[in-house]
C-alpha cells in the first residue's frame, strides 16, 4: 500500500506547512483574546488563565509535532513563520486602542 503524504513535493508541502503554522497562530491568538474577555467575569480568573495557556500550548505543540513527524527541518521552520505571521499582522493592521493609565508619547 502506498502511503500518501501532504508534505510530498516540495512547494505544496512548504504550503500546507505555511497554513497549519498560521492556523495555529490564529487559534492561539483567538484563545487568548477569548480567555482575556472573559476574565472580569470569571470567579477563579488565575485557573482560567493556565487552563487556556495549557489547551492552546497543547495543541499548538501537537501541531508543530505533526509538521515535525511527517515532514523535514524545512517544514517546521516554515510554520514557525507561519506561527507568527497572525501576530505581525495583528499587531501592524489591527484596531488600535487606547491606553490605560498614564500619560504617554
Amino acid at each position: 500500500m502506498i502511503e500518501s503524504n501532504v508534505f510530498s513535493g516540495p512547494l505544496p508541502g512548504y504550503f500546507a506547512s505555511l497554513g497549519l503554522g498560521t492556523a495555529l497562530g490564529l487559534f492561539f491568538l483567538w484563545g487568548l483574546w477569548l480567555t482575556v474577555r472573559t476574565l472580569p467575569a470569571s470567579n477563579r480568573p488565575a485557573l482560567l488563565m493556565l487552563a487556556s495557556l495549557i489547551l492552546r500550548f497543547g495543541v499548538v505543540v501537537a501541531g508543530f509535532f505533526l509538521v515535525a513527524r511527517y515532514g523535514q527541518w524545512q517544514h517546521l521552520l516554515i510554520a514557525a513563520a507561519g506561527f507568527t505571521l497572525p501576530r505581525l499582522l495583528i499587531g501592524r493592521y489591527g484596531p488600535v486602542t487606547a491606553r490605560r493609565g498614564g500619560a504617554g508619547p
